[in-house]
């Protein structure tokens, strides 16, 4: 068999329509969370806040801000923290690493998620890193993981980008 221009078009076509077909019918990833959060089942929105303060305070960070349903604790980035980042996104000024907690109620369940940066001050500016995926990232899922398990009954978290 001798390999003529229209049997190599063939082949052409027939291999881009494989490749077509393998890329539409493989499903996407489900995007997974970014940040660390949980949702509570059963548990009041009290004592999950003083839970988080609780928790907090045991690693030396102190509250913040606390407004509605958003409170921030604050404590000097430690130098784990600070190693894990490029050098120039923490130049200057006293590093501070925060974490904010986004509490929302949705009729028996609560649903908590955090952020966590290192935020750099300087004079009348702040500067923010987010360190999520991080070692201090997963720290705060464990915290959440802990209070969901502790004050009601942790159910699976929606996922979203």
């Amino acid at each position: 068999m001798t390999w003529n221009p229209a049997h190599i078009r063939m082949l052409g076509f027939a291999a881009c329509a494989g490749l077509l077909f393998g890329c539409t019918s493989a499903p996407l990833p489900l995007p997974q969370p970014t940040n660390p959060q949980v949702t509570i089942s059963g548990a009041s929105l009290d004592r999950v806040k003083k839970a988080l303060v609780t928790e907090m305070s045991k690693r030396k960070f102190h509250v913040a801000k606390e407004s509605g349903q958003t409170i921030s604790f604050e404590q000097p980035a430690s130098k784990a923290a600070l190693e894990s980042l490029p050098s120039r996104a923490v130049r200057g000024g006293n590093p501070v690493e925060r974490v904010t907690f986004t509490i929302a109620s949705e009729k028996d369940d609560i649903q908590i998620s955090a952020d966590v940066v290192i935020l750099r001050k300087l004079a009348a500016m702040e500067g923010e890193t987010e360190i999520n995926q991080g070692s201090e990232g997963q720290t705060v899922q464990a915290i959440l993981d802990q209070i969901a398990s502790q004050f009601g009954t942790p159910k699976a978290t929606k996922k979203e980008n």
